[in-house]
């Protein structure tokens, strides 16, 4: 009995690793019973209520393409009329549903290449590793993207095999596959289509040197999968072509990207943001954090070197599969932040998230291939104490993330609480175009009051696309216009954000004698502000 545990140990941890990682899912699922939305969420639910035209035309005026909110609005078409459930619950569970797709891709098509121990792995890291448990409920495309980016390697994976196995049938299956998931990857996020580019370039670039050896060697020659890489090269294409109704709106984004655009300036240093991103865990003890993020990065530097070590010697499929995974990431990182420091910011720690997928598998990949085959304890070791410190970082930042959820579901419904207690003519001030897009979203959209209220940001512009498709957004630009409503008797609050808030205060009271009494604060998914009634 204990021998056949013994000889059966990875295939028990895989599993219990893929158990928890559902569990995972699960929370998450339970997670997405809140309304609480933060700003960049406003855009996903407002451009998914509008018409298709409107999505679409608004969309490209964005900074992202429509395929997400295309996906988002047919689930809230689907399953919000006549449920009465709140449709930003629908939105949060949307994100899980390529998670769920992800795992059925670890354990059929991964487990059965590469073990259990790497999909159960690969399962548990894609949704607790840092940085990646609040994706699961946020609404946004980024689990969208994940998963095609992730499920496009994969198949191309499979055109790889066929290559060398000399198929001479045409893979219309994955050829297939690949495109759509390329294709959709593409419609998703840019630096998803980026990481998609990466898969293709670099598959693209094995199977012309694999052809080029194979008809060099005359004890091979035609033994090969030419179809394969003719399959690739189809889809590559297949791909652009697909993409070319999008074109004038990207080039379009790129103009407005190019005049202004929120990423702050990003130089050498991005790349410690890069690596604290990927691997600091959210525990209470900073030197705990910066230990195991150190451990973490320089485990996964040495699987990237001893990946490239057998890539160069070995060549075999397996090797090849693993360093390729691994390259994504990368590749895509420098690429961004050298445009980055050459033009224009455009890349932000998040825009890793559609490659995490295939650098994960990689990852998962050199540990089920150590673990497995390795004779010398010592490495079996390490990478045992590895997968212990993914797995304790991977609970740690889950729990956090049930934590923060919870806390924010406890203060929404407070803020909500405070929502319905407003009469519709009062006067509500901001000073923070955040907060003045969610007052609006909460208070005009119908979902929590059929009144209609006026929120004025002070002293700026909300933005285009948000006050366009508000109702109810206004700009104050004197403070002298506060006075004018409170000598016509009406009631004005003012929900301050920042410390701002203070020097506004006082500004006002100096101005013309207006004083202010603190109701209390509110918190809006990530947004505190304080209510002050404004009174002469």
């Amino acid at each position: 009995m204990k021998e056949k545990v013994k000889g059966n140990i990875d295939k028990i941890i895989g599993m219990a690793l893929f158990i928890l990682a559902c569990f995972f899912l699960v929370r998450s699922f339970f997670l997405s019973m809140s309304t609480d939305i933060w700003y960049d969420e406003l855009f996903s639910m407002r451009f998914a209520n509008s018409s298709v035209a409107e999505l679409v035309s608004r969309t490209a005026r964005d900074v992202h393409p429509p395929l997400y909110y295309l996906i988002l609005k047919g689930f809230l078409v689907f399953f919000g009329k006549g449920t009465g459930v709140p449709l930003e619950i629908i939105a949060k569970m949307v994100s899980i549903v390529p998670l769920i797709l992800l795992f059925i891709y670890s354990m059929t098509v991964i487990r059965k290449r590469f073990g259990l121990l790497t999909a159960g792995l690969f399962s548990f890291m894609v949704v607790s590793m840092p940085a990646l448990p609040e994706y699961t409920t946020e609404i946004r495309m980024y689990t969208w993207a994940l998963f095609f980016v992730t499920a496009a390697l994969l198949h191309g994976f499979n055109l790889m095999r066929d290559m060398l196995e000399g198929k001479a049938k045409w893979d219309l299956g994955n050829g297939f596959a690949l495109w759509l998931y390329g294709t959709a990857a593409a419609y998703t996020h840019y630096y998803a289509a980026l990481s998609v580019g990466i898969i293709y370039g670099i598959i693209f670039i094995w199977m012309l040197v694999t052809y080029l050896k194979n008809m060099k060697d005359p004890d091979h020659k035609g033994k090969i999968g030419a179809k394969a890489f003719a399959m690739l090269i189809i889809c590559g294409n297949l791909t652009v072509v697909s993409y070319i109704p999008w074109i004038s709106a990207l080039l379009s984004q790129v103009k407005q990207v190019s005049g202004s655009y929120w990423i702050q300036p990003v130089g050498l240093r991005s790349f410690g943001s890069v690596i604290k991103y990927l691997f600091s865990g959210y525990f209470s003890n900073s030197k705990v954090t910066v230990v195991l993020a150190v451990i973490m990065f320089l485990f996964v530097a040495a699987l990237f070197v001893l990946s490239f070590m057998k890539f160069i010697k070995e060549k075999e499929i397996e090797s090849c599969e693993q360093f390729f995974a691994f390259l994504v990431l990368p590749v895509l990182v420098v690429f961004g932040i050298v445009v980055s420091i050459l033009l224009r910011p455009v890349f932000a720690n998040r825009y890793m998230i559609p490659a995490l997928g295939c650098f994960y598998l990689a990852v998962a990949i050199g540990i089920g291939e150590y673990f497995k085959n390795s004779a010398k304890k010592v490495l079996k070791i390490s990478y045992c104490l590895f997968t212990v410190i993914v797995v304790i970082v991977g609970c740690v930042d889950f729990k956090a993330f049930i934590g923060n959820e919870e806390y924010r579901q406890v203060n929404m419904d407070k803020t909500l609480e405070f929502f319905a207690s407003l009469d519709p003519d009062t006067v509500i001030i901001s000073n923070f175009d955040h907060v003045q897009g969610l007052l609006d979203y909460y208070l005009n959209s119908g979902a929590y009051s059929e009144d209609q209220y006026g929120i004025y940001l002070y002293y700026a512009e909300p933005e285009t696309l948000v006050k366009e498709m508000g109702t109810g957004l206004y700009t104050i630009e004197d403070s002298i216009d506060i006075e004018n409503y409170l000598l016509s008797g009406k009631k004005v609050l003012f929900l301050g954000s920042f410390n701002s808030r203070e020097v506004l205060l006082e500004e006002w009271y100096n101005d013309y004698g207006i004083t202010s009494e603190n109701l209390g604060s509110y918190l809006m998914e990530r947004y505190w502000f304080d209510v002050f009634e404004l009174s002469l």
